[in-house]
């Protein structure tokens, strides 16, 4: 079994999810939270930590899988060498973004892990190098210039996508809550790909559904993951991993669903996340 920390979650962390629940308004206990008692916000903590631990080795193995699909295009196009668009693309960056990814390239010389490779490839660094050298906003990056120079319509779009499994990426190995963000007030100002409103379609999400889910920011994040996690990893093991995972996590949220019917923004995200993960992954 996953571990919780509910019992340890500082005060400040677990009044973060009050905004999930309905105020009274009027009356004598105008503003007062209806039906909350601090149960229900432990409980959510420890859901919470569950759907970080779900969803940080799917952002994992996405950023794995793109890299695989970049070095792959770059070593078998006929007109790349595989080092010549390592030195276009740090001459394409501007100053201050060139320092910025050789400095990164740099403090991995002292890493334990990648510091032989950075040393080995001081100067002069091929395409499979250099990806595992730069950190993954930086690969990010290189994936919109690979996507550009080879007028790759399908890697541009994948390159939005990407950014947002980097979001939550961070938001995981940071412990940052997510589900508080399930809050009708966490309004989105991202555009949601085309590509993800016809996979949403063909799974029998109405567009009314689409606009809904899609318009909170934290359930457009994890969808975006969700579909770049269908077009780019492969493998039957990376699947049922994270299948084991989602499949535990579900079971964790129908626990005390009856919890929650002053809090539908919570129950609403369950049943829609649940029905991609089921979908996609």
């Amino acid at each position: 079994m996953l571990p919780t920390r509910s019992d340890e979650e500082p005060y400040f962390k677990l009044a973060a999810y009050r905004i999930l629940f309905d105020k009274r308004v009027g009356g004598k206990h105008n503003g007062e939270y209806v039906g909350l008692d601090f149960g229900h916000l432990k409980d959510l903590a420890a859901i919470d930590h569950m759907l970080r631990y779900t969803l940080l080795p799917m952002t994992l193995d996405v950023e794995y899988f793109a890299k695989v699909k970049l070095i792959r295009e770059a070593t078998e196009r006929a007109d790349e060498d595989g080092y010549s668009i390592v030195d276009d693309y740090l001459a394409s960056l501007s100053e201050r973004n060139r320092s910025i990814r050789e400095n990164e390239m740099e403090r991995l010389k002292r890493d334990g892990f990648s510091g032989g490779m950075a040393r080995k490839y001081d100067e002069d660094k091929p395409v499979w190098v250099l990806v595992e050298l730069l950190s993954f906003g930086g690969f990010i990056n290189f994936y919109l210039y690979c996507a550009d120079r080879w007028k790759d319509r399908q890697m541009r779009s994948e390159h939005y996508l990407l950014r947002q499994a980097q979001a939550l990426r961070n938001a995981c190995a940071h412990s940052t809550d997510i589900i508080s963000g399930f809050a009708p007030s966490e309004v989105s100002t991202i555009r949601t790909p085309k590509a993800v409103a016809l996979a949403l379609a063909e799974i029998g999400v109405n567009k009314r559904a689409r606009r809904a889910k899609m318009s909170n920011l934290r359930i457009q994040q994890i969808t975006m993951m969700a579909f770049a996690y269908r077009e780019l990893v492969v493998g039957s093991h990376t699947g049922e991993m994270c299948r084991s995972l989602i499949k535990a996590l579900e079971h964790r949220t129908t626990e005390h669903a009856d919890w929650y019917s002053n809090a539908d923004s919570v129950a609403s995200a369950y049943r829609f996340l649940s029905r991609i993960f089921d979908s996609w992954i």
